[in-house]
């Protein structure tokens, strides 16, 4: 190609015919610097489509994360508002509870969750978003903010109702915030306090500055929930920008089984794995034998992404929630982690 191009000029110039050749040679030059600047375009085409990709793999992962925040906070607020409820029946109705528990709750009232373990900001910093992208540096600006305010964090490390029962000398409880208050308190030992530790524990209940410390504590969790639902609103409002940019993207679950004494395996080790079934939705399906029981949701075989529920046989998933109520029977059961649902559909075999 070049020896023909070179013969081209060469041939003009034998003819004395300079001024085409001046024209062929600008024109040569035309198209080699179009051809420089097609290659850079396609450079850059290249690198930008390979910067958003990059960009769309890390968000993903946040998404992912930013989902499983939202859950954990809901998890949370249900818990500070149990103990709001708590409050309230032992003011309003002392007598509608179960003496023996009485302890366990009062100290229990003092619990505060822990800050949420969020990988956010870690993952920030692997999101290398493009300043001149304004999409990307909005979204990049909303998910820094949420960042920003999950590590401010919501505890108070107060103990106004422990230290009235520490003055009465009682033996603090076993007793984890959440964890406690599962399955209406049945993980409580309720025998850990005698006769007496409960009798004089009654008594607090006429006292003027407990009820105060009560009426306190109650204040302090009511504004806890305010700052904790702002953070869910955060989480939500992250998840819809998210999808926004990036239409297509979805959940990173992987290994999502059934565990429980219900299932097949009688244990609350070992998974009955589900399938997944749509990838987009993070859908997981399976057939099962159930015996009467209790079971749960789970990733894999740990404990750090669980999810119960309160109904049987449909309902809500609740990350760390209570324990699963089935009967017996075959089913079919379908998981939908993008709506939190799930349901239990009895087959006839």
């Amino acid at each position: 190609m070049i020896k023909f191009f070179r013969k081209i000029r060469q041939n003009l110039l034998s003819e004395g015919k300079t001024i085409k050749y001046l024209k062929y040679a600008i024109g040569e030059i035309v198209l080699v610097v179009i051809g420089i600047l097609i290659a850079l375009q396609l450079n850059n085409w290249n690198e930008s489509r390979k910067n958003e990709d990059e960009f769309k793999a890390v968000l993903q992962q946040i998404y992912t994360v930013v989902d499983q925040d939202s859950e954990q906070l809901s998890l949370i607020r249900q818990n500070v508002s149990k103990q709001i409820e708590i409050i309230d029946n032992i003011v309003q109705n002392p007598e509608g509870f179960n003496n023996k528990l009485l302890p366990h709750l009062l100290y229990y009232l003092d619990l505060e969750p822990s800050d949420l373990n969020s990988e956010i900001s870690y993952l920030l910093g692997y999101l290398k978003f493009n300043p001149k992208n304004q999409k990307q540096s909005n979204l990049n600006k909303s998910l820094s903010s949420y960042g920003k305010a999950v590590k401010e964090g919501y505890n108070t490390n107060r103990r106004d109702i422990t230290s009235f029962l520490d003055e009465l000398n009682l033996p603090y409880p076993s007793i984890t915030f959440g964890y406690s208050a599962l399955n209406d308190y049945q993980n409580i030992d309720s025998t850990f306090y005698d006769e007496s530790d409960i009798n004089r524990t009654l008594k607090l209940l006429d006292s003027t500055k407990f009820q105060n410390a009560l009426k306190s504590s109650r204040s302090i969790k009511f504004t806890n929930l305010i700052f904790i639902d702002d953070i869910i609103n955060l989480t939500n409002t992250n998840k819809r920008l998210i999808q926004d940019y990036y239409p297509d993207v979805k959940l990173l679950y992987s290994s999502i089984g059934l565990v429980g004494d219900a299932t097949q395996n009688n244990n609350w080790t070992n998974n009955i794995p589900l399938t997944l079934t749509n990838e987009s939705q993070a859908i997981w399906e399976g057939d099962i034998i159930l015996s009467d029981g209790s079971l749960k949701f789970r990733e894999g075989e740990n404990w750090n992404f669980n999810w119960g529920g309160d109904a049987f046989p449909s309902g809500n998933t609740y990350s760390y929630g209570d324990n699963i109520k089935v009967k017996s029977g075959n089913y079919h059961v379908i998981l939908n982690l993008s709506e939190k649902t799930y349901e239990f559909i009895k087959q006839n075999k």
